[in-house]
């Protein structure tokens, strides 16, 4: 596998992400403050992202930075995206806002049970 290559599977997996997440381009690269000409380059392998580059991209789509490199076929995550997200929600929160967050989240999550 060659650079070239690498560089348009990765930029197929953040388009991926992006549509998964019903993101335009141009909401990504506002997330990421980056130009939408550049996620759109990226995204069609055409540019080859610095790695900071592609660190804005994974918090502008919430996913974390391993599971946007991952490229093998054979990837089994034990870590789901919604734990990266919910992380990346909390962020900037302070601790007694994070715990309301939390115990909000154990309000649902034994409703969700319960119906179950």
């Amino acid at each position: 596998m060659n650079q070239k290559n690498v560089t348009a599977i990765i930029g197929q997996r953040i388009r991926r992400f992006r549509i998964q997440q019903n993101l335009s381009q141009e909401e990504l690269a506002f997330s990421c403050e980056l130009y939408p000409a550049h996620i759109g380059k990226i995204e069609r392998g055409e540019k080859n992202p610095t790695l900071e580059t592609l660190y804005k991209i994974s918090v502008g789509l919430k996913v974390p930075l391993h599971r946007l490199l991952d490229i093998s076929d054979e990837t089994n995550h034990a870590e789901p995206d919604s734990y990266f997200r919910i992380q990346s929600a909390l962020d900037g929160l302070n601790p007694e806002q994070a715990a309301r967050i939390a115990q909000i989240v154990e309000e649902i999550t034994s409703m969700m049970k319960e119906s179950s």
